[in-house]
């Protein structure tokens, strides 16, 4: 069966984007559309014009073209029957296939971070931070809102046509671990090294990491090094049938916040090697300053695939995520796609967990300044470990709970978990792999 949407003319580009994205890719749905000179959009049989039809609030595309892109174009969001409304009629209505949401102009906003090309706020590092958004500032970043639109929007289609079928989706895990630093002997001067050590004994009064760090030091034991945590990031995720990525700096600088080691070390060449075999992906971080810059970003893609390559790592895609979460809309995007990856994992919030695209489903992006759609999928993330235990300083109950009310909105839609968990922060005492371990052990668990 094929669904004919009738929409009003104008934003043709932005309506096929988020109808193949909502119908077709989310879905399963065969559809095709139609401008007519009419208010609201209307979903029908293709073969049925003047059967039974759904119809949704046409809002955020109503939008005069000189409002495009500024701040009267903003939502002013209000709650119904428990979600958000970004963009709707101003009452309710009892029709059971007619929906009070603008379901695709709301979808459209937040997977294609429309807000984040209106608002100026910055970070020091150059982010749009999470205050800033609708969906902190509303209290709705722990919820998928996009999903739960969408599912919205099925019920309306199953009452229309309750012979309907959709696309079936699955709860997964995805793991992931930013390689920052993979040792902490490598590339690290003297100072550095003490620095460490005195950590050790005095902010996290350990002294069995200690002894550690120094076996590492002067008998150049890497097997002991606290940031070679690898096995064990593999190890538990195997426990649980899941794959981790890891995605590798490829490119070393002197300033502060670039990479610090040489990706072309013996060592890490090996250890690309090693992750490989064992069947767990490789990906790229790229370093500080290439989210605006298209040539870096390709350099340094580049040289991961040289050294994977070398190492003979066969993968079908190769995606990964920005270094300090740098991203901008939609430039970074733009680089990826240039780049030929094919995927991005960047768009989580440092200071906040939640769902920033408002969905736990990877999707195809949009180029809000080209008006078109890219290749380049967005993979969910939404959880990181220096956020949890060091940004909102929670303890560890509290940041189990937290993810765990994260892991139970994505099951509930039926989508992707995504954690990122660092090899060299939050895992160098015993008592940390066992939190860790313990973590991932209860969110595998409701993946049964």
């Amino acid at each position: 069966m094929t669904l004919l949407v009738e929409a009003p003319p104008g934003y043709e580009p932005e309506r096929r984007y988020v109808l193949d994205v909502v119908l077709g890719d989310r879905l399963g749905l065969d559809w095709t559309l139609r401008v007519a000179e009419r208010r609201d959009v209307r979903i029908s049989r293709a073969d049925d014009p003047g059967g039974p039809c759904v119809r949704l609030p046409d809002v955020l595309f109503a939008t005069p073209r000189e409002d495009w892109l500024t701040p009267a174009s903003m939502p002013a969001v209000r709650m119904r029957d428990g979600l958000p409304v970004l963009y709707g009629s101003d009452t309710a209505t009892p029709e059971p296939t007619a929906l009070d949401v603008d379901v695709l102009g709301s979808v459209f906003f937040m997977l294609t971070r429309y807000e984040e090309l209106v608002v100026p706020d910055r970070d020091r590092y150059g982010r749009f931070p999470a205050a800033a958004s609708v969906a902190v500032r509303e209290r709705f970043l722990g919820v998928p809102v996009v999903d739960a639109w969408i599912e919205r929007l099925w019920d309306a289609l199953r009452r229309a046509w309750p012979r309907l079928r959709r696309r079936e989706e699955a709860f997964e895990i995805l793991l992931s671990h930013d390689v920052d630093d993979p040792l902490s002997t490598l590339a690290h001067d003297p100072r550095d090294v003490a620095r460490n050590f005195a950590g050790d004994l005095v902010r996290r009064r350990d002294p069995r990491l200690a002894a550690r760090r120094a076996r590492a030091v002067l008998l150049r034991d890497r097997g002991r090094d606290p940031h070679n945590t690898f096995d064990f990031l593999m190890d538990t995720s195997e426990r649980h049938g899941l794959r981790s990525a890891f995605y590798f700096l490829a490119y070393r600088g002197e300033r502060v916040h670039e990479g610090g080691y040489l990706f072309e070390d013996p060592w890490v060449r090996s250890l690309v090697g090693r992750v490989g075999r064992r069947g767990h992906e490789i990906g790229l971080h790229p370093s500080f300053c290439t989210y605006q810059d298209a040539a870096r970003t390709q350099e340094e893609y580049a040289r991961l695939l040289r050294v994977a390559g070398a190492e003979d790592v066969r993968q079908e895609a190769w995606g990964g995520r920005q270094h300090y979460l740098r991203w901008t809309n939609p430039a970074t995007w733009r680089n990826w796609e240039a780049a030929g990856l094919s995927y991005d994992s960047t768009l989580a919030y440092a200071e906040a967990i939640g769902f920033r695209t408002g969905t736990c489903h990877a999707y195809r992006v949009f180029d809000l300044e080209e008006r078109r759609a890219l290749r380049l999928r967005e993979r969910p993330f939404q959880v990181m470990d220096v956020t949890l235990l060091s940004t909102l300083a929670l303890t560890p109950e509290a940041a189990r709970a937290a993810v765990l009310d994260i892991a139970a909105q994505c099951r509930r839609y039926r989508g992707s978990l995504g954690i990122l968990w660092h090899n060299n922060t939050l895992l160098r005492t015993d008592g940390e792999k066992r939190w860790y371990s313990e973590l991932i052990a209860a969110v595998a668990g409701s993946a049964v």
